[in-house]
């Protein structure tokens, strides 16, 4: 092992021990001393005292900071567009609903984001962090809008630990619309907050172009079985590179690179180089995250995840099907053809003690440390584009996820 790659593990030791609050600090610090001068971003920096802040009361203060933010999108549809009362209140408990009560990891990746920028480029977080709140809960909306819409579509029954919004019977499939007012709420938002800003139709141009990515994302998916299409046929097209292609563009781009890309922009990090990194890092970590998410809809614990999975029933293409795919005997793969996607709780379980019979779990447990160390290479690699701090909080975030 070279010595700058021992410098740089070092690095990224100490970035876990000291924790999320001190990594840019000790990435900055590890920096100027390296370099033999100050940054002026890691303690020595004006704005010292209002980069010391507590990780939980950032996030209990961006969660409550959505009641208002809704509240001003709602008042909005009553004075500007005359709605009436009672169109109000349904509104304001759309949004509550449909946006409250997840674990909100893409929008404090946002906010966490913007903070160590401020840290490394000397800049004030207090100045900008309505901002970063604003760009957080942007993210959070577009999750709660492809939620809302992925719900219908998969005929899910609970999210977040609750009936999912198209199941409540003052709802149904008005949910459908709902799903559209929730991306207007985004827009809404950016202008409200950013439009006088430099970065605003950048903004605007990155939320349309990964809103986009997103959706045909999901066209793939739902094309890996049309209208819903289930038997042999479509578990012959099931491939790594199917999956992969659905993970990149349905949650890559949305969960990791607009939150880190968009705070990037905010503060003044926009060169193509930077943000070419950033997506790429960003790939990575969804195609980790889906694989993860594929992992949990099998076993996981419906009431520590939030849902009760359907992956098997629905005839999906998940990681677990395609490695089953790769590995099965003629006479196991006879069981996953005829058991796959059916809805009956025996099949299920036949194809999961399947999997079961083949490892999948140990094969699962192998990827996961092989795609941390690809990353963590990866951000070695380009150190000096990027500070790998904003990319770690989140791989030792999702790196072996229960929920």
């Amino acid at each position: 092992m070279s010595s700058s790659k021992i410098s740089l593990l070092s690095v990224l030791k100490g970035v876990a021990a000291v924790g999320t609050l001190g990594a840019s600090a000790f990435w900055l610090s590890k920096r100027c001393k390296q370099s033999g001068g100050c940054c002026g971003g890691c303690g020595s920096d004006k704005f010292e005292a209002e980069l010391k802040v507590s990780q939980e009361e950032l996030v209990k203060e961006f969660e409550a900071s959505f009641d208002r933010f809704s509240d001003e999108f709602v008042a909005e549809s009553a004075t500007k567009y005359e709605q009436p009362e009672y169109a109000t209140k349904r509104l304001k408990e759309m949004c509550m609903y449909t946006c409250i009560g997840g674990k909100m990891n893409r929008g404090m990746l946002s906010v966490n984001t913007v903070l160590d920028l401020c840290r490394i480029r000397n800049l004030s977080f207090n100045k900008r962090k309505e901002q970063a709140f604003v760009l957080g809960w942007c993210i959070e909306i577009l999750q709660a809008c492809f939620l809302v819409a992925d719900d219908i579509m998969d005929a899910s029954e609970t999210r977040r630990g609750q009936p999912c919004w198209y199941k409540r019977e003052d709802v149904q499939l008005d949910a459908i619309n709902d799903s559209l007012i929730l991306e207007s709420f985004i827009y809404f938002l950016l202008k409200k907050y950013f439009d006088k800003h430099p970065a605003y139709v950048t903004l605007l141009e990155m939320y349309h172009e990964v809103s986009y990515q997103t959706q045909l994302g999901q066209m793939i998916d739902l094309l890996s079985q049309p209208q819903g299409k289930k038997g042999i046929e479509v578990l012959n097209r099931f491939s790594l590179d199917m999956h992969t292609k659905i993970v990149q563009y349905k949650t890559a781009y949305y969960t990791f690179y607009l939150p880190m890309a968009s705070a990037m922009v905010v503060c003044g990090m926009n060169s193509a180089r930077e943000l070419k990194v950033a997506n790429d890092l960003s790939v990575a970590l969804g195609v980790k995250f889906q694989i993860e998410d594929d992992y949990l809809d099998c076993y996981g614990d419906p009431a520590h995840i939030g849902k009760v999975g359907t992956d098997i029933k629905d005839h999906k293409c998940t990681w677990l099907v395609v490695q089953a795919l790769q590995r099965v005997s003629p006479e196991q793969r006879k069981v996953l053809e005829t058991c796959y996607g059916k809805e009956d709780a025996e099949s299920e379980a036949k194809i999961k003690q399947l999997y079961r019979d083949l490892d999948l779990q140990s094969v699962y447990e192998e990827q996961e440390q092989r795609s941390y160390d690809a990353i963590v290479k990866m951000m070695e690699d380009n150190a000096d584009v990027v500070p790998s701090v904003i990319f770690r909080r989140i791989l030792d975030k999702i790196h072996m996820r229960t929920k």
